[in-house]
């Protein structure tokens, strides 16, 4: 079976699971984030502390736990708190262990930390998007998430299409050969097309308005390729192909939910921040 056979396959299976999840919220949606959240752990503690099983093993735990604590608690501080904390285990095992080279010491453990704050706002904002849904509309709805969801496959997919049968000049060549202004500007077009026309043709768009298009959109069409040159500039570092083969086609976590990780704290953001503020500005 080819790979791309093999990727559309992988997608068929998973995607009517993932949308379930997304639809049913609750701890279907807690689930589904808590186990991205192992998944992604694992994913960068096999690259990253590969020959340190200690460090991998508090890696996971912590990540996973501050990922749920940041699910559950509602008061800022608390989560601030908690990350602050696994920080200071992974620094405490990482300078008990020091070895006789520390600056890779040091550069270990400043990357597993990176880790926790690139994955857990990622996946935290991702759980509070679905909630929001019932808490603004009065009934179940994955709208708020679905537009961060959509948003950046389409941002994904018109790039990839437009790099590829246009594409001439690279955005970031040392980083990711393949990615080009042209894909980038495609991308930028994808996102705004697809909300308009889930807006229009979805009832679970319905509580997106055109001004959340409008204002939502140009920062999502820089955070997505964002994400993924970062996880890009990640691999190339660690010179890995992919980071897992947990999804048969696409690599791993950290290979689907890059950009998602970046995107995601901004849309929410956005609606519950940005968005309220405005509504007051302008009546």
């Amino acid at each position: 079976m080819s790979n791309l056979a093999t990727r559309l396959l992988t997608a068929a299976l998973l995607l009517p699971v993932i949308i379930g999840c997304f639809v049913l919220g609750g701890w279907f949606m807690f689930g589904l984030a808590v186990a991205a959240a192992a998944a992604s752990y694992f994913e960068f503690g096999a690259v990253v502390a590969k020959d340190d099983p200690v460090l991998r093993g508090a890696l996971f735990v912590v990540g996973v736990a501050v990922t749920i604590i940041g699910i559950f608690v509602t008061q800022p501080a608390t989560a601030l708190l908690t990350l602050q904390l696994a920080f200071v285990v992974l620094a405490v095992l990482t300078v008990l262990r020091a070895g006789n080279d520390l600056q890779h010491d040091f550069r270990r453990v400043a990357a597993l930390v990176f880790s926790i704050l690139w994955i857990a706002p990622g996946l935290i904002s991702l759980v509070r998007l679905r909630e929001l849904g019932d808490v603004h509309t009065g009934t179940a709805t994955a709208c708020y998430l679905m537009v961060c969801m959509v948003a950046t496959w389409a941002n994904d997919t018109c790039a990839y299409f437009a790099g590829r049968f246009l594409g001439k000049h690279k955005l970031a060549g040392t980083i990711s050969p393949k990615k080009t202004w042209e894909g980038f500007i495609g991308g930028a077009i994808g996102v705004p097309a697809f909300l308009i026309a889930g807006h229009l043709w979805f009832e679970m768009f319905a509580p997106l308005t055109w001004l959340d298009i409008a204002i939502l959109s140009l920062p999502i069409a820089v955070l997505g390729p964002v994400g993924d040159l970062v996880e890009s500039l990640w691999k190339r570092a660690y010179d890995i192909k992919d980071s897992g083969k947990l999804i048969p086609g696409h690599g791993g976590m950290l290979d689907r939910m890059d950009a998602i990780y970046f995107v995601g704290p901004w849309v929410l953001a956005y609606f519950v921040g940005l968005k309220p503020w405005l509504v007051t500005v302008l009546g």
